[in-house]
């Protein structure tokens, strides 16, 4: 069960890391001006998204599944911890829409919609980090 935590927290640190940087690259997409510039910075922000972000949040939700049903975990603050995780995942989402509105090149005021996700990601990773640690034994 050991292995099964430390998968699950290796995969979260690499979800939650790289929704910190898919809205500097989305920003960073969104303010070039050649072409050639603008295909580069979304190539590496689909393959950020697509190979590594995704497979992690993928990971990180199993594997804290598995270590909820196999440590019998039902508590109140894992609702709580479930919520935010939750709401993280809805970022998740929101930073994949973000790049597809910046590949059609459909939104050009990308950047407010970008540090809001940057601070609300911030805000949730130490809310669901604080969850955990101070839990009743």
């Amino acid at each position: 069960m050991l292995w099964l935590l430390l998968l699950h927290i290796s995969s979260v640190v690499c979800w939650c890391g790289s929704l910190l940087y898919l809205p500097a690259l989305i920003t960073g997409a969104a303010s070039q001006h050649t072409d050639i510039e603008r295909e580069r910075q979304q190539a590496m922000m689909f393959l950020v998204y697509r190979l590594f972000s995704t497979p992690a949040a993928l990971m990180a939700i199993l594997s804290g599944t598995a270590l909820f049903i196999t440590g019998g975990i039902s508590k109140h603050w894992l609702i709580i911890k479930l919520t935010l995780v939750a709401v993280l995942v809805l970022c998740h989402v929101f930073s994949g829409w973000m790049l597809l509105l910046t590949q059609n090149r459909s939104c050009k005021n990308i950047g407010a919609a970008s540090v809001l996700l940057r601070i609300v990601v911030a805000i949730l990773i130490p809310s669901i980090v604080w969850i955990v640690l101070s839990k009743p034994l």
